[in-house]
């Protein structure tokens, strides 16, 4: 039976050091072999899934900026939804001057941000990207896929996302990938949504769809999936949010090659 498999990339697949250990390289490679078919899933801008795919030696779908962009097996564009030009323009300018938050722009294959200094954890080690930075007066606010918002004060983000959703509602998609990164994208888009237009694409079924994340940015993609894990290192709100799904160990110790070994290859399934 065919199979889709989708699964996040940072807290989940990615050890906490940014690395994909060889044991998951090697389970993920054989069951790309068989009938399966992967989706890398993330917030990350597609440049850095390219990458994570190439040191994983397969071919998958790609949702990136999640869900503003999606890939097929071949590299190629199939769905792009950007956020509405005036809602960009004032997302960049909400928290320009806010020394305690980093605004973060995805530009079609350009990454900028703000003059505030690049100073916590959510910045330029998590891409291979080099980050450009941006002052509204002199910047086009169109082809922005994704803005987000980091910081190492989480209130003033809590705060920042009621305040979005106050303003714009369902014509954004906002959720925090953790506790310290609030990312907004269309409302139209979602990793869900990846998820479904795939499926619909491959003809297979979501009940056949397993899905694995960490992150509230995962919430629907799991929701969605016929199988779907939480990692042990999750969003606790993640956690909270789907309490009847199943958690498996950490992203620091193979949680998801081991779950695919264990449904796959000890069971004898492919």
């Amino acid at each position: 039976m065919r199979r889709i498999i989708a699964v996040d990339l940072d807290g989940t697949l990615l050890s906490s050091k940014n690395t994909i250990t060889e044991y998951t390289k090697e389970i993920i490679q054989l069951l790309a072999k068989k009938n399966i078919f992967f989706i890398l899933a993330s917030g990350r801008h597609h440049v850095d899934i390219i990458e994570i795919r190439d040191i994983l030696k397969i071919r998958s779908f790609i949702i990136a900026s999640n869900g503003a962009k999606i890939y097929d097996l071949d590299n190629q564009l199939i769905f792009s939804d950007c956020l509405d030009k005036e809602i960009a323009s004032q997302l960049c300018k909400i928290k320009y001057l806010e020394k305690d938050i980093i605004t973060q722009v995805y530009k079609k294959n350009r990454w900028f941000v703000n003059n505030n200094k690049v100073n916590n954890k959510f910045c330029s080690a998590l891409s291979s990207l080099q980050y450009e930075y941006f002052t509204p007066d002199k910047f086009a606010f169109d082809n922005i896929c994704k803005i987000f918002f980091t910081s190492n004060n989480f209130e003033k983000l809590y705060i920042l996302e009621k305040k979005i959703i106050d303003i714009w509602g369902e014509k954004v998609n906002i959720s925090f990938s953790v506790p310290g990164c609030l990312e907004v994208v269309s409302g139209k888009t979602s990793k869900g949504h990846g998820v479904r237009l795939i499926s619909h694409l491959l003809g297979i079924p979501l009940d056949s769809c397993i899905a694995f994340g960490d992150g509230m940015n995962d919430l629907d993609m799991l929701t969605i999936s016929g199988q779907a894990y939480i990692m042990k290192n999750a969003d606790s709100c993640l956690k909270n949010a789907l309490p009847n799904i199943e958690i498996i160990d950490s992203n620091n110790n193979n949680g998801v090659a081991k779950r695919l070994d264990e449904i796959f290859i000890k069971h004898k399934k492919i």
